[in-house]
């Protein structure tokens, strides 16, 4: 079995899936997209993170991808596309970690990549915390790193602790912004990395620190 690492954003395309793949880079993790959301106007997020992989370092000889479980065509929450589109509504029970020791190639823990963020709703009385809770996983939460961050941040925080969710901590992703960082370390919040835009996985990839001391 694998140790999931959740990863959420404060808001929609904040850049999980380019963290998601640093994190991959970074740390030789496993990845698992369980439900995949605007395939009408997207290839996925499975397939931009091999593609972002192969386009830097290569995929990590420690790394197995897995296909999403649930898949649907329009980009909108989970819950509003098996409305629109006709399809069962999800029951969170019934997903199931595609990672066994069977099946993987050397990592013990996996990048699990959520939609959106922690309040989008996957049926009509669940959302992603639901989702968090059921795989038993850890969150590191993606978040802008300029204005309005704060709020945004300190909001999902608050949720996930209300959900007695561990948080491993914070990602700022943009243009640096150190002051935004100081202000959520001092309200206690654990920032692991600033990571700025970048044009390729291996130009930042430095930034992200040890896995181990993330998990201490």
């Amino acid at each position: 079995m694998t140790t999931p690492i959740f990863i959420t954003g404060t808001d929609t395309d904040i850049g999980k899936t380019f963290i998601s793949a640093l994190l991959i880079e970074a740390w030789g993790c496993n990845y698992w997209k369980p439900i995949q959301t605007g395939l009408d106007s997207d290839p996925g997020d499975t397939f931009t993170i091999k593609k972002l992989l192969e386009q830097s370092l290569g995929v990590p000889k420690t790394t197995t991808i897995f296909q999403p479980q649930l898949e649907y065509m329009k980009p909108l929450s989970p819950w509003r596309c098996t409305i629109l589109e006709n399809k069962p509504s999800i029951n969170i029970e019934e997903l199931k970690f595609p990672a066994t020791k069977d099946n993987l190639t050397g990592s013990k823990y996996t990048i699990v990549e959520g939609a959106g963020g922690i309040l989008v709703p996957i049926n009509k009385t669940s959302y992603t915390t639901d989702i968090i809770k059921h795989l038993d996983a850890s969150v590191i939460i993606v978040a802008r790193s300029e204005l309005g961050t704060l709020n945004h941040t300190l909001m999902t925080v608050e949720i996930l602790k209300q959900n007695k969710i561990p948080i491993l901590g914070v990602i700022l992703n943009g243009d640096i912004n150190n002051d935004n960082a100081l202000t959520l370390s001092e309200l206690n919040v654990k920032i692991i990395a600033q990571i700025p835009k970048a044009n390729s996985l291996k130009d930042v990839v430095d930034l992200v620190p040890a896995l181990e001391t993330i998990l201490s």
